[in-house]
């Protein structure tokens, strides 16, 4: 039978493996970690896009609700009803009797 004689590698050899090793292992954890902030970063994004949807529906919202305020005060009558409501007004021969407002409370 014929034996394999196994190489003894050099120690510079191993020296070198051993360098280059760490070297790629050094430079896997490098672009790792800029993998995980750039993740990081896409989720603190979308987080703020979806924030500012929301305060968008919110501001549209808002400025619907304006929008039929100001049609109802350019309505004369509408601004004496609310005018009577809200500042207590009253034409000749009424009296406002102002009650306590009503509590849920059981």
């Amino acid at each position: 039978m014929t034996e394999l004689k196994k190489k003894k590698k050099s120690p510079l050899a191993t020296v070198f493996t051993v360098v280059l090793s760490l070297l790629m292992l050094a430079g896997t954890g490098y672009f790792l970690w800029q993998i995980s902030r750039e993740v990081e970063t896409t989720f603190t994004l979308l987080t703020d896009i979806n924030d500012a949807k929301k305060e968008l529906a919110d501001l549209k919202a808002e400025q619907e609700h304006l929008m039929q305020q100001k049609e109802q005060l350019l309505d004369e009558n509408y601004v004496k009803i609310w005018a009577r409501g809200e500042y207590l007004i009253t034409q000749e021969g009424e009296e406002i009797y102002k009650l306590p407002a009503i509590s849920n409370q059981d």
